[in-house]
């Protein structure tokens, strides 16, 4: 018996695979409410700082800046007429922490105004990206007349934050 070498037949189909990226940015802000607190005398000597690790969640599929700006004066309650400048305030991205991977060196934005002033420009893409964030009234501002002099009161603005890319 003899065998006969049978060729075996081959059909291919071929398809396109796209992969459609957009791009996407996100910021959302996990602390609603900073508290400043003027307690003692060597409070507004030496000013006040509060860490908020983790204050922010970044998303962005792009190099992103991120600006912060305040809405205006901190008003008083009630009946009270002072009122604070936002000038008052100091917001600065610290170089430790959730902030070591960001990409791109961090800023301080002393004197916070009406106006967006970047916090970080070109920080890297990056997935639910937390954020550090410092607040204070540094020892410059709480030992004088910004501060002294003003009725006791909560005094409040809204700062806020805006990434583009």
């Amino acid at each position: 018996m003899a065998c006969f070498g049978v060729a075996k037949a081959q059909v291919t189909g071929t398809t396109s695979v796209h992969v459609k990226l957009v791009d996407i940015l996100a910021l959302a802000v996990n602390n609603t409410d900073v508290n400043i607190n003027f307690n003692t005398a060597s409070d507004y000597q030496n000013g006040v700082s509060v860490p908020m690790a983790g204050h922010l969640t970044v998303t962005s599929n792009q190099a992103y800046t991120l600006n912060v700006k305040a809405a205006g004066n901190l008003a008083g309650t009630g009946v009270n007429t002072d009122v604070l400048a936002p000038t008052i305030l100091t917001v600065a991205l610290p170089t430790t922490g959730n902030n070591t991977t960001l990409g791109a060196v961090p800023t301080t934005v002393a004197g916070l105004t009406t106006t967006n002033a970047a916090l970080v420009t070109g920080a890297s893409p990056g997935l639910l990206k937390l954020v550090d964030v410092n607040y204070s009234v540094p020892s410059s501002i709480s030992a004088t007349t910004a501060l002294l002099g003003k009725k006791a009161d909560t005094y409040t603005t809204t700062v806020t934050y805006t990434i583009t890319q």
